[in-house]
């Protein structure tokens, strides 16, 4: 019998997701769960490997404990539709916390059950390290764990863990060899209860009519193209992923007829069939799929399935269609673009004439002064609008990872590369636009593999020997003189003349100090405080600031004062102290407490580290980092001077202790965040995390 290991990161995880894969899987496979915090102590060895989420990936392979020839399923999660009750039963415009430990899961949890129709709520998504919520959020809900809900909060609603959606479970149950009836099955199942709690949702809010939205919504996050019609050929859902196979403009084909979009007579014939379950392959202009018809058995429906046969190029174009569902196009248009000094005019002047070339662009600004805004605008004003827009920071990945994510990978061509290999940035951005961030940060091997992508649009993966052709325009950003870089010999001289095809300097806010007003108003309505009333002592004094950090410290700023206002109106009184915003570039308020009895300067005493503390360098890199960052340095420090390692789940467990809200979520991207500059290094295995140099001035100026 297959061996089958659900892993997850804790105990509760790791059994609800055992449960709810075993209502799928009965007998056909032994199950066994696992989870990394004290409950693994040895390498996982299962014939099927299931982990919950990517960072738990991470740990396992931190830890030694997942094999390199191994190819574990990343489960995508959902909420749990049936855990919903007592969220439905809300009354609209009820203002809610969505609370998880990390900022990227709360926000998907939100969009989740908006999807769901849950869109009466006034949700606002939080993880600790924020400032505390405002006064007027009483609720929260939290998807088990309870534990990260602020103080203050009266009303708690647990919807317990997320679990997988059925992507996920289709993935595992193929792995597992089901034949495509029982898989039939088992999506009647899914979908049954989608339409279930739909209805609920409707008749909760004497909103029937909006059946179909919110079941639409739910499904087309799945991979395949879902149709729903009645007896009389009525669609009720059609799926993004089938629009994008019948070529159907969005929002097409609902309340319609199956005729007036099928064109094919015999697709047409299968699917207007009243005999049962069937499947039968078509071949649609955008190439041959596969589909499967079954009733749903709610009120006379019947699903369709349609699934592309699946060569190279069809994958690749279903994930490229996947990226821009998952939020990859471009976000905002030269309307976003707020200000009418001279210096933005000029630049959002080029930017426009830009955007009707394909010329290579080079984008040069401080940090915070818009350069991704700009490259969105760019994109979406050219004739690439419809095509995917991918952005990535290159800062922030290492030198391997820049290479395999541009450029994607073979089977097999570095130790953990996944079965099947990977398609890179390039493919899945072809006929649209990629974004790089901090060009200048790439090594000379990367800046020539760059170099042949510009020059012959064509691109070879990581272990490969076939040369694909790409269609993509690239737009780079760097806050850097990459000329003076060229002149040094640290940025090829070619590269740089071949991305400054087009070229825009972003002015920085001190230049713009005009457009301060402007931009404060578009910040408040995008908070929802349009009709808040703001002192003009507030604005001169936001006009007479320094802020290194431009727009984006501005907009933390608005935030802070939201947050923390005591009135109808934004006063003086609200301001943040000068230093606050000017010593970090985090809005994170969580007050911090060196871990006990700990003296990281004695710790060092024996030469390790300036015992003093006095470097007026360490002092000043000291006050640049937040409080988060301050607590994960000092007890790396007292592990690591008690003779140990460790890493984010023993901080986020030290912090525990010691009544400090921290998640190892949050744990991890301090974490990343102080590596990135150069205070911590990370060892293979069990080696841990570790303090440079670097880092042990800096804790001693703690």
């Amino acid at each position: 019998m297959t061996r089958v290991a659900v892993v997850a990161g804790g105990e509760r995880t790791a059994r609800a997701l055992h449960a709810q894969l075993s209502d799928f899987v009965g007998k056909l496979a032994e199950l066994r769960s696992y989870w990394v915090t004290d409950g693994l102590s040895e390498p996982v060895e299962a014939d099927l490997i299931v982990l919950s989420s990517e960072l738990v990936r991470e740990e396992l392979v931190e830890l030694g404990y997942l094999s390199a020839d191994a190819d574990p399923i990343i489960s995508r999660r959902i909420v749990d539709c049936d855990a919903l009750e007592s969220v439905v039963a809300l009354p609209p415009g009820t203002k809610a916390l969505f609370v998880n430990d990390r900022p990227e899961t709360a926000r998907e949890c939100v969009d989740s059950l908006l999807d769901l129709g849950l869109d009466a709520i006034a949700w606002l998504p939080w993880h600790p390290g924020l400032a505390p919520p405002p006064p007027d959020y009483r609720l929260a809900v939290v998807a088990g764990e309870p534990e990260l809900v602020p103080d203050g909060i009266d009303t708690v609603i647990d919807i317990g863990v997320r679990i997988y959606d059925f992507g996920t479970i289709a993935e595992i149950l193929g792995r597992l060899g089901i034949a495509n009836v029982e898989l039939g099955q088992y999506s009647r199942r899914y979908l049954a209860k989608i339409v279930s709690l739909a209805r609920r949702l409707a008749r909760s809010n004497e909103q029937a009519r909006r059946l179909s939205g919110h079941l639409g919504s739910v499904i087309d996050s799945l991979r395949h193209g879902i149709l729903v019609y009645d007896q009389g050929g009525r669609v009720s859902v059609c799926n993004e992923e089938l629009r994008e196979l019948l070529s159907l403009r969005p929002g097409a084909a609902v309340g319609g007829t199956l005729a007036a979009i099928i064109r094919q007579r015999e697709l047409l014939e299968f699917l207007d069939c009243r005999c049962g379950e069937d499947e039968a392959v078509f071949k649609l202009p955008s190439g041959p799929v596969v589909v499967r018809r079954f009733d749903l058995g709610e009120g006379g429906h019947t699903v369709a399935v349609f699934r592309g046969e699946g060569d190279e190029a069809a994958e690749a174009a279903r994930l490229g269609r996947e990226y821009r569902r998952r939020g990859h196009v471009a976000k905002w248009t030269m309307e976003d673009i707020v200000g009418e000094s001279e210096s933005l005019r000029r630049a959002k002047r080029i930017a426009s004439r830009l955007a009707g070339t394909e010329l290579s662009i080079l984008i040069n600004g401080e940090s915070g002064t818009g350069k991704e805004l700009f490259a969105s605008a760019i994109h979406a004003a050219s004739a690439r609008a419809q095509g995917p827009f991918l952005a990535v920071d290159l800062g922030a990945l290492s030198d391997d990872l820049i290479e395999s994510d541009l450029f994607g990978y073979e089977e097999g061509a570095f130790t953990g590369a996944r079965k099947g290999g990977k398609a890179g940035l390039f493919e899945l951005a072809d006929g649209g636009t990629l974004f790089l961030d901090e060009i200048g940060n790439v090594s000379a091997k990367v800046q020539t593999r760059l170099l042949r992508v510009l020059q012959e649009k064509e691109v070879m993966r990581v272990g490969g020997a076939d040369i694909k052709h790409v269609d993509v325009r690239i737009i780079t950003a760097t806050k850097e003189d990459l000329l003076e870089k060229s002149r040094q010999g640290l940025f090829r001289e070619d590269l740089y003349f071949r991305l400054k095809m087009g070229w825009i300097r972003i002015p920085s806010l001190r230049e713009r100090a005009q457009d301060i007003q402007a931009l404060v108003r578009r910040f408040l309505n995008l908070e929802g405080a349009r009709e808040l009333v703001v002192d003009q002592d507030v604005l001169e004094a936001l006009s007479a600031r320094d802020r290194p950090g431009n727009v984006r410290e501005l907009r933390n700023a608005l935030s802070y004062m939201l947050a923390v206002r005591d009135g109808p109106k934004l006063t003086m009184a609200d301001l943040p102290e000068p230093a606050y915003f000017a010593s970090a570039a985090s809005s994170q308020t969580t007050s911090f407490r060196r871990p006990d009895s700990f003296n990281p300067a004695s710790a060092y005493r024996r030469g390790q580290a300036p015992a003093d503390g006095g470097d007026p360098a360490a002092l000043a890199e000291a006050k640049s980092l937040d409080d988060i960052e301050r607590f994960v340095l000092a007890t790396i420090a007292e592990f690591e001077a008690r003779g140990g390692s460790v890493g984010r789940m023993a901080v986020a467990e030290r912090a525990k202790a010691q009544g400090f809200l921290l998640g190892p979520g949050s744990a991890r991207a301090a974490m990343e965040r102080l590596g990135a500059r150069g205070y911590l290094e990370s060892n293979r295995g069990r080696g841990g995390t570790r303090l440079t140099q670097a880092g042990r001035r800096l804790v001693c100026a703690l």
